[in-house]
């Protein structure tokens, strides 16, 4: 029987990212995000429902949320899902929470503040190049050609199709 566990969503962080540091050296930061759908209601009147998402990430894309984002924040985030289950210390039975791991998290919007050119990793709201995309997986990486710089074409002219 096949499976997938893929999730893809794009909102708002509610809080800052909380960023820690465990005994092994790795870091991890726990965002907060708001996710919501804009439908119209059976009476015709316009209606909202938002979702509240917990979103884990790892390693340097961790380090890279918790100096780049904050409150209000727009991200697109890329991950699976993980169901942690345990027994509340009060006594009060099994307890369990859904978070989303991230594998990628894309910052959509600009820090205010921000002197012009210094984007570091935010978005005007287009398509992400690969440089301000951070994830787990980098781009490029070893046996992969580097990318080639602004107006540099990485096809010899002859092979260019028309």
């Amino acid at each position: 029987m096949a499976s997938l566990n893929k999730v893809f969503l794009l909102g708002n962080l509610v809080r800052d990212p909380d960023l820690r540091g465990l005994p092994s050296g790795q870091s991890v930061c726990e965002l907060r995000m708001a996710v919501s759908r804009r439908y119209r209601g059976s009476n015709g009147q316009d209606a909202e429902e938002t979702c509240f998402v917990d979103v884990v990430v790892w390693g340097n894309s961790a380090k890279n949320c918790k100096q780049y984002l904050a409150k209000g924040s727009q991200i697109m985030v890329e991950g699976r899902l993980q169901l942690d289950q345990w027994e509340d210390r009060n006594g009060g039975g099994m307890r369990s929470r859904l978070r989303v791991i991230a594998d990628q998290v894309q910052f959509m919007n600009r820090r205010s503040g921000a002197a012009e050119g210094e984007n570091r990793g935010y978005e005007d709201g287009g398509a992400a190049p690969e440089a301000r995309r951070y994830g787990n997986a980098p781009s490029g990486g070893p046996g992969m050609p580097p990318m080639p710089e602004a107006g540099e074409s990485s096809a010899p002219v002859d092979d260019i199709p028309f």
